[in-house]
């Protein structure tokens, strides 16, 4: 009984006491198994999120040696460089062009201070500066809107730039009287622009010296001179004398066009060199071909310029444009050839497509009209081939007149076939190879024989 009291008092103590013989090994496993939440946390991750809002730029950095940030905030170096730079931006600088200063700030060029840049230079050589008292001068880097700065030079220097001047001639007794042509010169702007981008706000000069290029003349001298003899074709037509007011306008038309030039890559007009065919212009009244009969309408004749000048144009081998025939065929040239012509509304036109200067000249001797086109020779000939596809012949109209004597009977129109012909262009070049360009299909309409007979 005894010692049942004394083992359960023993017992009891332990209870009591905490001196269970397991407490000690659960207490060891419980702090192995579940650390505490301060040592889960990284105490490096808060000590750099702390530097993080304390960082400021080393001691001894500035922007161009000019804008100390030793000691400032990393926060705040942008607003202090962006203030810094305003006022350097809006310094007054002069552009040099030739001997000419013209006043001009970095802002009106559209530049500005990249800060975001600048500022990443500065953290670049951060590590190198701490703890060395080094003194770092970081450059500024300037950006530029290169459309802005474009254009405010071209405003700025439009009336001291020195366009190119083209050489010009005139005809003098059938020679070429040459104006040499002159170089110009204007600002290469994507270069003054470039230049100024890659300099740091400190390396841009007070003044500013515009980097200058020269402009070619569109017609040189040498181009002109080439031309002199060398014909590139040319075409004749006959025509009456005895018809005067025909001639007379045949005969201004054609001064109209002689000595005008073509530039290369150019499309030349008959209608915008020739102008209005009108009394006030001093065309007179001639026949022409309207719904397929001959009346008398103002500008007669002009329409064999025209044809003349085609044929010319077909010879030297020149780009046609624009090009219609008549409705019914004309005598002065073969039916296909033809260009009619009526201002404003139908027109011929032609380019110059042999990368030099052409010129027409134009002659008009008693009963002949000639027009020969100038320009360099290619080493090509050229020669046209017709065929006669279909012929309609043309009906007899007879219209009595009672201001006639009766049984009298006269021509008011003589009578011509119609015709469907095609065309082509044959063109051989120095080596003797031929090519064979078709120019198209034309059909004409019959124009009616049309007697007057006395009553």
């Amino acid at each position: 009984m005894k010692i049942i009291i004394i083992f359960l008092s023993i017992v009891l103590c332990w209870l009591i006491g905490g001196c269970s013989p397991f407490s000690n090994q659960s207490k060891l496993n419980i702090n192995t198994s579940r650390p505490s939440t301060q040592s889960a946390a990284n105490p490096d991750n808060e000590a750099n999120e702390a530097n993080e809002g304390s960082k400021v730029i080393p001691q001894g950095t500035k922007v161009d040696n000019d804008l100390d940030l030793s000691g400032v905030p990393v926060s705040e170096a942008s607003s202090k460089i962006n203030d810094w730079a305003k006022d350097k931006l809006e310094e007054s600088r002069i552009l040099l062009y030739n001997e000419t200063e013209i006043p001009i700030t970095l802002k009106e060029l559209g530049y500005e201070v990249d800060v975001e840049k600048t500022l990443e230079n500065t953290q670049q050589n951060r590590s190198q500066s701490q703890g060395q008292g080094l003194n770092n001068v970081i450059p500024s880097v300037l950006k530029a809107n290169p459309e802005l700065a474009t254009k405010v030079l071209e405003e700025k220097l439009k009336k001291f730039n020195q366009p190119a001047k083209d050489a010009t001639f005139k005809i003098q007794n059938d020679k070429v009287v040459i104006t040499p042509a002159q170089k110009g010169k204007k600002v290469e702007a994507d270069q003054l622009i470039n230049n100024l981008q890659n300099s740091s706000l400190s390396e841009v000069p007070k003044k500013i010296k515009a980097p200058l290029v020269e402009v070619p003349a569109k017609v040189t001298t040498e181009s002109i001179q080439s031309l002199a003899g060398s014909v590139l074709g040319e075409f004749s037509t006959k025509f009456a004398v005895g018809e005067v007011n025909r001639s007379t306008n045949l005969t201004a038309a054609a001064k109209a066009l002689d000595g005008k030039a073509i530039k290369p890559g150019a499309t030349f007009s008959f209608n915008n060199a020739v102008g209005p065919r009108e009394p006030e212009t001093g065309y007179k009244e001639a026949y022409v071909i309207i719904n397929g009969e001959y009346v008398k309408g103002t500008g007669g004749g002009v329409c064999q310029v025209s044809s003349t000048l085609y044929n010319a144009v077909l010879l030297s081998n020149l780009e046609v444009v624009e090009r219609k025939h008549h409705d019914v065929a004309v005598t002065y040239i073969p039916a296909g050839q033809d260009a009619t012509v009526n201002y404003p509304n139908i027109d011929f036109k032609f380019k110059n497509n042999t990368g030099s200067l052409a010129y027409i000249r134009t002659e008009v001797k008693p009963g002949v009209l000639t027009i020969k086109l100038y320009g360099k020779k290619t080493g090509k000939t050229i020669r046209l081939e017709r065929q006669i596809v279909k012929v309609r012949n043309y009906r007899t109209i007879r219209r009595y007149d009672s201001s006639l004597p009766r049984g009298r009977v006269k021509v008011d129109q003589i009578g011509t076939k119609g015709i469907v012909v095609n065309v082509w262009k044959v063109i051989q070049d120095e080596k003797g190879n031929v090519t064979k360009q078709f120019l198209g299909q034309d059909s004409y309409a019959p124009a009616n024989r049309i007697l007057r007979i006395g009553t």
